[in-house]
């Protein structure tokens, strides 16, 4: 069966990623009811010694959508200070895994998010993280 028929209706692949989301996506994303969702299919490179989804790749997940649900809301970028996980089962490849976020709280300088990963049939990993706001000036740097 090819990828594309696995992507649930509504998401598009990323475009112009760089460094870790190149090298362990596609990743995918769509707007649903003002919200934020980022998807990827589980392969065979996201497995541990088990056979299922590695942890690491999850949390490094879920940090990434949280940094893009704050892009999201407040058009500005930020960078993890502080992720705090909870693991609820496992993850396995040949899932559609998807993750969104929600601001729960921000200042000048900080934002706290919560946010859920999940799959067809379960929650996998729930967490909250502090973000620092970065300056509105600063640019991303070109790939190069």
């Amino acid at each position: 069966m090819p990828i594309d028929s696995k992507i649930p209706a509504g998401f598009t692949q990323l475009a112009d990623v760089v460094g870790f989301a190149e090298a362990n996506g596609p990743w995918y994303e769509k707007i649903e009811n003002g919200r934020l969702v980022r998807g990827f299919l589980a392969g065979p490179q996201h497995a541990n010694s088990l056979g299922i989804v590695h942890g690491g790749m999850m949390a490094a997940f879920l940090d990434s959508a949280m940094g893009s649900t704050v892009w999201h809301v407040l058009q500005r970028r930020a960078v993890t200070m502080k992720l705090s996980l909870d693991y609820l089962g496992p993850g396995r490849v040949g899932e559609w895994l998807q993750a969104e976020g929600e601001v729960v709280g921000e200042d000048e300088h900080m934002v706290q998010v919560r946010a859920r990963l999940y799959g067809r049939r379960h929650d996998i990993l729930t967490g909250v993280g502090a973000f620092a706001l970065l300056s509105r000036q600063r640019s991303v740097k070109p790939r190069g």
